[in-house]
């Protein structure tokens, strides 16, 4: 399957492919994109770094990322890159699964009105 590399090459998929994952109602799209994250712990701020957007759907996205801290619940922000400017998204935490010396964040939207794919390309 084709990999995106940044939102605007996603996009590009997401209007060319119309598959289903056999394991999800919507399609899921590989991605390989380097972002930033900051997450919200209660009412303080929590751990911030690197990530890397994974994969993607309308229903949640996966990143990579290094931080052990991060929990289910936590609202994580991302910060992805769009050509020359950046777009920042926000989303709940809802799985972490190890991956090695990493792990893989499973997240959906925190917005009810909008699912991922639109809240990404909608800024």
């Amino acid at each position: 399957m084709q990999e995106a590399h940044d939102l605007i090459e996603l996009k590009n998929l997401v209007a060319q492919l119309g598959l289903k994952d056999e394991r999800r109602q919507s399609a899921r799209y590989n991605v390989d994109i380097a972002g930033n994250y900051h997450a919200e712990s209660g009412k303080s701020a929590g751990p911030t770094g690197k990530c890397r957007l994974v994969d993607l759907s309308k229903e949640g996205l996966s990143v990579k990322l290094s931080d052990a801290g991060v929990q289910a619940g936590t609202v994580l922000h991302l910060e992805l890159p769009k050509g020359g400017t950046k777009v920042g998204i926000a989303t709940r935490v809802v799985h972490v699964e190890p991956a090695g010396a990493d792990y893989i964040v499973g997240l959906q939207s925190t917005s009810e009105r909008d699912d991922i794919i639109r809240q990404i390309f909608s800024v």
